[in-house]
């Protein structure tokens, strides 16, 4: 029955995000921030302790700014998803490459990863509109008709999407010359080794490292971060791990370079990073 209950609410809410003009939507997010704020209180206290912990020299003023700023943000990557997921023309003019040339990477066998940052969710769907074979590595949904109906809504344009327990498919998926798209910056205790994470230390997952040790696939680092009235995509260079060895250190170390690479873009453009999430919690 709450799965029902849920269900029902959350198709509603797509529903009005596909027929309602985006001036509109934009007005209902800001009015609904100050309720959602205040029944989410928990989660605002969380992040503006994440933030200042993470950003000790920010003003109290600042912090606040910051974390009221996350809300809008947040909020209007899952609206635009679910807006513009039915037009791909949408998707092609709202996200941009700063440096288109670098896609040349992309050549199979290769692991994309980014952040919960920007317009992370549209980010792979612009990646398949330009043709490539991208899996989307996520975690299931607690409700298994919402997670459904998600799982559609991603593979929408022809992609594919795989849970993060579905290990041998996705290294098949690699060995056949596929690319994986995944987002290694939320807390993960299973599996996971503790490095420096904007300052402190947070249960990070290997899996980067592990399947370039493994299958020799390529590490691309790729973000889409809001630029005003579009989104832009930075595209890295390869990251090449460093093996000796002492294969623990080689986890953590490299482990830690991929959060290096991840917090110079949160630094950059703090409201646009979840912090509402609890990053640097205990097993």
């Amino acid at each position: 029955m709450k799965e029902d209950i849920e269900f029902m609410l959350a198709f509603k809410m797509m529903l009005l995000c596909i027929i309602l003009p985006e001036f509109l939507l934009k007005i209902i997010l800001k009015t609904m921030i100050p309720i959602v704020k205040s029944m989410l209180y928990f989660r605002q206290r969380l992040m503006i302790r994440n933030i200042h912990d993470s950003f000790p020299n920010l003003t109290s003023k600042e912090v606040i700014k910051i974390a009221n700023d996350v809300w809008y943000n947040i909020g209007w990557t899952f609206i635009s998803t679910i807006k513009y997921i039915n037009i791909p023309k949408k998707i092609i003019q709202k996200i941009k490459f700063k440096n288109k040339e670098k896609l040349n990477q992309l050549k199979g066998n290769t692991i994309i990863f980014t952040a919960h940052i920007g317009q992370w969710e549209l980010l792979a769907q612009r990646l398949v509109l330009e043709g490539y074979n991208i899996a989307a590595i996520v975690r299931p949904l607690r409700n298994k008709l919402v997670d459904f109906e998600v799982k559609k809504i991603r593979e929408k344009f022809g992609g594919k999407v795989f849970y993060a327990h579905q290990l041998k498919e996705i290294m098949n998926w690699l060995k056949s010359g596929g690319i994986v798209y995944l987002l290694p910056d939320q807390h993960i205790a299973e599996g996971s080794i503790r490095v420096d994470f904007l300052g402190k230390k947070a249960f990070t997952t290997p899996i980067l490292t592990l399947l370039n040790k493994r299958l020799n696939s390529k590490i691309i680092p790729m973000f889409c971060i809001h630029k005003g009235t579009y989104y832009e995509v930075f595209i890295e260079g390869e990251y090449r791990p460093v093996y000796t060895s002492d294969l623990k250190h080689d986890l953590e170390y490299n482990t830690l370079q991929i959060n290096k690479i991840i917090e110079k873009y949160i630094s950059k453009y703090p409201s646009q990073w979840m912090w509402l999430h609890r990053r640097w919690k205990e097993r």
